[in-house]
């Protein structure tokens, strides 16, 4: 799953080492959350926040601008798509993988194929899993991940964008032109951005319970050290609900822009996010910021960042693990609790 972090500036210059026994390196601690959360409200963060996210060169910048050659160069939608044709859908479901195929072994070739940072700027301290080992489908950690990323993950996403693509054709779904609503056409790229925090906060916490977490999520979390292949390597049912975010624009009228800005930042957003690294950097010079933290917490401690850093909701509702030690022992009591009560309703069945 794909996970959003608040962006905190990595170093102008390579990190020296360790930061602590848990990470190799690690953003300022104690985490925030995005700046709008903040009261009393501080105009320069927001700012620089918002700068840092959507305006400089990030991966969230990048899917924004990716959207806007797809919806209006690539492949618009016109009114042949008002009914299924096997033209404009193959196109759907090739194009997806081949953009997943680009952004996730582009990052999982930069970073653990030909190693070009080393550990700079790498949280995990620990290798990322070149061995074979029979947890994974054959054998291997990679292979497993690129398997469920495009059988599934790819598969899943495409197949709502046909949706969408059929009922704005059909006009069905509201489309909203720039001219005529241009500030809610601007708007609705961060508002996606916070469904989407919340969608994933619900989906991911119902995959948290036992039985689903056993017979679905567990795919997922075999990814302990996860890296960019890990992202949409998901079992077929948590596939369908983590992209099923896209359904609201059946009922918030969009354009389809904004449908395949939230659709990038649900797939390629993932990959990106399940790097293990704060930024990719080249030539002695942050390339492109990448920044997720907040959810690398989750795949190393599991009960806790349900959600991500756009908003609040883990927070609010007591699972917030904000890096620091103290987190970590709060977390770690809250699973043992939680597997204490799971064996007490073992004992009464």
């Amino acid at each position: 799953m794909t996970a959003t972090d608040t962006r905190n500036e990595p170093p102008k210059k390579p990190d020296p080492g360790p930061m602590s026994r848990e990470w190799y390196w690690h953003p300022d601690l104690p985490l925030k959350f995005a700046p709008y959360w903040q009261w009393p409200l501080e105009p320069a963060a927001l700012a620089k926040w918002v700068w840092q996210n959507w305006l400089q060169f990030s991966d969230r910048s990048m899917y924004v601008a990716l959207a806007f050659v797809v919806a209006f160069w690539l492949q618009p939608v016109g009114s042949e798509q008002a009914t299924l044709a096997f033209h404009w859908v193959s196109w759907v479901f090739i194009r997806n993988w081949v953009f997943l195929l680009i952004v996730a072994g582009g990052l999982h070739h930069w970073f653990y194929g030909i190693d070009a940072q080393g550990k700079l700027l790498k949280y995990d301290p620990r290798p990322y899993m070149k061995r074979k080992n029979a947890l994974y489908k054959f054998g291997y950690q990679t292979w497993d991940n690129i398997y469920y990323s495009m059988v599934f993950g790819a598969t899943s996403l495409s197949v709502f964008e046909v949706i969408l693509r059929l009922a704005f054709a059909s006009e069905f779904a509201r489309t909203l032109s720039f001219t005529a609503h241009p500030v809610w056409f601007v708007v609705l790229f961060p508002v996606l951005a916070l469904w989407q925090s919340f969608h994933f906060y619900v989906v991911h916490l119902f995959l948290h319970q036992p039985f689903i977490y056993k017979h679905v999520h567990a795919v997922h979390h075999r990814n302990v050290n996860p890296g960019p292949w890990s992202g949409m390597a998901m079992h077929p049912v948590e596939a369908l609900g983590y992209t099923s975010a896209m359904l609201v624009l059946l009922i918030l009228p969009a354009h389809p822009v904004h449908m395949l800005f939230l659709a990038y930042w649900l797939m390629l957003g993932a990959a990106s996010s399940h790097s293990g690294y704060e930024a990719l950097w080249a030539k002695d010079r942050q390339a492109l910021l990448l920044g997720a933290f907040f959810h690398q917490l989750h795949h190393r401690y599991y009960e806790c960042n349900y959600g991500n850093a756009e908003m609040p909701w883990d927070k609010w509702f007591g699972t917030y693990h904000d890096g620091s030690e103290a987190a970590t022992r709060i977390t770690r009591d809250r699973k043992r609790q939680m597997h204490a009560q799971g064996q007490a309703r073992k004992s009464k069945q």
